[in-house]
């Protein structure tokens, strides 16, 4: 076996989690195919035949397919070979185990997150605060009334709040800031200046763009409220992009006045797509904030080789390996999703290698930080649950930024909510100590009468036959433990 088998093997047979992703279209959408391998739109799209990235995939797609190794002969295979069977294939081939995708781009007959998970054991949602805003902006108040900056603040955070529950499987919130306005967001951003900006952004019509920097502060900051109160992390574009972003404004060193902030110091924030071309700069933040995690999809693999190896590399001069994770940032077709694993793979062998040649690590530990970056790193960060075991031994269940193991000192009662068998809403509280001490072990103690509960009455239905006499055990679900924002 070559020397560096034991890498190439293990790093072959890691279950992915995609930790940045966005759905799948129909077959027949019109999001063009050839979008799947550029960032270029309207006539630059025409000259993405000639890159070094669409040569090389394209030869790879109609390998896999068995195909063509044209554009043409591909699209009339996917269309001969449906959506359902390509998704098997692509998603075999890539060794995804979990995909967690942000929703918020309009693809024209996009598939909703739930239909993702044919393909995925475990499938997670990003919610992109900014496309929440424009929707409720959209929508317009309930009773017709004009929206004031306090209206739609209560509006925005009571859906937010709405969406950060387990019943949404929200596992992250996203910011586009970098797109729309710049990553220098100010943190103080005064509601009178917010106010204006919800004023300018109103007056450009329906669909509402967010695109007033005041107003896209103002939103992020509340979204980071609410991402602390739910421990929730946020992924942060940086980087490239397409063309409506303004690369200067995405390198992520503008993120300072944020990361300095002490309120937001707990945050975790995920910088997207390795900040290409500003890696160096993402690895230096990643390594003197203890807050900032890189991500490396989309630079593969829209880059060369050399460009894909140089990235990852240049992550790695300084941030710490349990900071970087992999995802795909595939969209609208699943052979993006396999491309992205298939090269990540290919990738970070070529740089982990380089990296044990260089005496930087030994080949135990390049396997271990191969195993970090492709899965346990997104698993502990984003705190998910796949197949069916918790992510680490006992750091499943958020509790404000705590584990669940020791009671908080700050913490005097634990509220205990459940629906009973009528559809009403119960609650207990119990003191802190005794609901670390007794209660997550043995439940909480109900009587008979309680399963036979009406909605009309607090009493036993006629003919239950069930009284206060005998007892159940009603066991907490630890997942869903969360601090009270009050």
């Amino acid at each position: 076996m070559e020397r560096f088998g034991e890498l190439r093997e293990a790093i072959e047979k890691i279950e992915l989690i995609d930790a940045h992703a966005h759905n799948i279209v129909a077959i027949d959408s019109s999001f063009p195919f050839i979008k799947g391998f550029s960032e270029a739109d309207g006539d630059s799209l025409s000259y993405t035949p000639h890159s070094l990235s669409f040569k090389r995939e394209l030869r790879e797609i109609a390998r896999l397919y068995g195909c063509e190794s044209s554009l043409h002969g591909i699209e009339d295979n996917r269309k001969s070979s449906g959506l359902e069977s390509i998704c098997s294939t692509c998603f075999k081939a890539a060794k995804i185990s979990a995909l967690l995708i942000d929703d918020g781009i309009e693809f024209d007959k996009k598939h909703e997150i739930e239909w993702h998970k044919s393909y995925a054991p475990f499938v997670g949602r990003i919610l992109r605060i900014e496309r929440l805003a424009e929707k409720i902006l959209d929508e317009g108040m309930p009773d017709g009334s004009a929206w004031t900056l306090n209206k739609f603040t209560e509006t925005f955070m009571g859906r937010l709040n709405g969406c950060s529950t387990v019943a949404h499987s929200l596992v992250g919130l996203k910011s586009i800031a970098a797109f729309r306005s710049g990553l220098e967001i100010d943190t103080n951003v005064s509601e009178k200046d917010a106010e204006e900006g919800l004023g300018e952004v109103l007056s450009g019509g329906k669909p509402v763009r967010m695109a007033n920097k005041y107003l896209i502060d103002y939103i992020f900051i509340h979204s980071l409220e609410v991402a602390l109160c739910f421990d929730l992390p946020i992924q942060i574009h940086t980087g490239f992009g397409d063309k409506d972003l303004d690369l200067r404004l995405s390198n992520p060193l503008h993120l300072r006045m944020l990361l300095e902030d002490t309120r937001f110091s707990k945050c975790r924030i995920v910088l997207l797509h390795a900040s290409y071309p500003f890696s160096r700069e993402a690895s230096y933040l990643a390594a003197v904030y203890p807050q900032v995690h890189l991500d490396f999809g989309l630079i593969i693999p829209k880059l060369s080789v050399h460009g894909m190896i140089s990235s990852v590399k240049e992550l790695l001069e300084l941030a710490p390996i349990k900071k970087v994770m992999f995802s795909t940032d595939g969209y609208a077709f699943p052979e993006i999703f396999y491309l992205g694993a298939k090269r990540a793979r290919e990738v970070v062998f070529s740089v982990l290698r380089d990296a044990c040649e260089d005496g930087d690590l030994s080949i135990s530990e390049a396997v271990e930080a191969a195993t970090d970056m492709f899965a346990n790193n997104a698993i502990q960060f984003y705190k998910i649950k796949v197949n069916g075991n918790f992510n680490s031994e006992e750091v499943t269940a958020r509790y404000g930024n705590m584990a669940i193991t020791t009671p908080p000192s700050d913490v005097a009662f634990v509220r205990i909510l459940w629906v009973d068998t009528s559809g009403q809403h119960r609650c207990r509280v119990v003191p802190s100590k005794r609901f670390h001490d007794v209660i997550k072990k043995n439940g909480v103690g109900l009587t008979f009468a309680c399963m036979g509960m009406t909605s009309f009455t607090d009493g036993p239905a006629v003919e239950t036959n069930l009284t206060g006499i005998g007892e159940i055990r009603l066991m907490p679900d630890l997942s869903t433990q969360r601090r009270i924002p009050w």
